[in-house]
């Protein structure tokens, strides 16, 4: 968990302008390009009030923005909802509610809560294999640079450059595929036997005794 605040609604983060030059050679020209995209997630928000980068992580998105939205409407709101708390006469004889002010406090805070506790950066219980998953992404990255470059194929590089992204790979995938590479080596091996047993078998069958002795 970071101490960091978070401002999910500010697409003009500093910490993503940095991350979107890492691993490219001419930094300040895509730096560039996200600005350029910057502009037009904000046109996008004023318009429709969400933008193409909410689309792409909407669960982050989310995470994020409504308990800000409960926050705010908790600090700044004019009233409560009416069928909270009890009424009850006060001494001028109006029948009045003031304690459902309280109650829906603490129904926002549970809210709000929740919400914060459901994303990683805010979440307060601290994750026991943070520090491992940290070192072996840090290993990842080492062996196999910035979202996994040295795994992309011929194909997708050459897609990369064609339509000018970036294809990404990560630790999970590395395990599918060395996974697959592990049972792919094993079942050549079976295949392989099998082929010799079926070949002696065939001799054996159809060679004569002298034949089959000499292939033994």
């Amino acid at each position: 968990m970071s101490n960091k605040k978070y401002y999910v609604n500010n697409v003009w983060d500093k910490e993503e302008f940095r991350r979107c030059a890492l691993g490219k050679k001419f930094k300040m020209q895509e730096i560039l390009k996200y600005l350029k995209r910057c502009i037009k997630w904000s046109c996008q928000r004023i318009v429709r009030g969400y933008a193409e980068c909410d689309v792409w992580n909407m669960d982050g998105y989310l995470q994020r923005l409504v308990p800000d939205m409960l926050q705010d409407l908790k600090d700044n709101r004019n009233g409560s909802p009416s069928y909270l708390g009890e009424n009850y006469t006060n001494e001028e004889g109006i029948l009045v509610n003031d304690t459902c002010h309280d109650e829906w406090d603490k129904i926002l805070d549970n809210m709000i809560f929740l919400w914060r506790e459901s994303n990683e950066e805010t979440c307060k219980r601290i994750n026991p294999y943070y520090d491992e998953y940290g070192k072996a992404f840090e290993e990842f990255t080492e062996k196999y640079g910035i979202l996994g470059d040295k795994l992309r194929t011929e194909a997708e590089l050459e897609n990369d450059k064609k339509f000018r992204v970036r294809t990404g790979h990560f630790m999970d995938e590395l395990y599918k595929l060395l996974n697959y590479k592990s049972n792919y080596k094993y079942l050549t091996i079976v295949y392989s036997i099998f082929i010799i047993v079926f070949i002696k078998i065939m001799r054996k069958k159809y060679l004569g005794k002298e034949d089959l002795i000499w292939y033994l």
